[in-house]
């Protein structure tokens, strides 16, 4: 059985990894939703692609300001 102040002290890394890809898988995907060539009017992809790029940075903002925070 694992020592639970081991697991304790790696398992917010792995959190804020999942954090930080989930932000760039999303900010990827909005970029190219933004971009990818649409048929007709896509004022509701546009829309969709900034949505998704915000939440992309918000991920990314999160993960940096959760780096710079001491553990206890």
């Amino acid at each position: 059985m694992d020592d639970p102040k081991t697991v304790m002290k790696k398992e917010p890394r792995k959190s804020l990894f999942i954090l930080l890809a989930a932000g760039l898988f999303t900010l990827i995907i909005g970029i190219v939703v933004m971009l990818g060539p649409g048929s007709g009017e896509t004022d509701m992809g546009g829309n969709a692609g900034w949505v998704m790029i915000l939440i992309g940075i918000g991920c990314i903002i999160g993960y940096v300001l959760a780096r710079r925070q001491k553990p206890k």
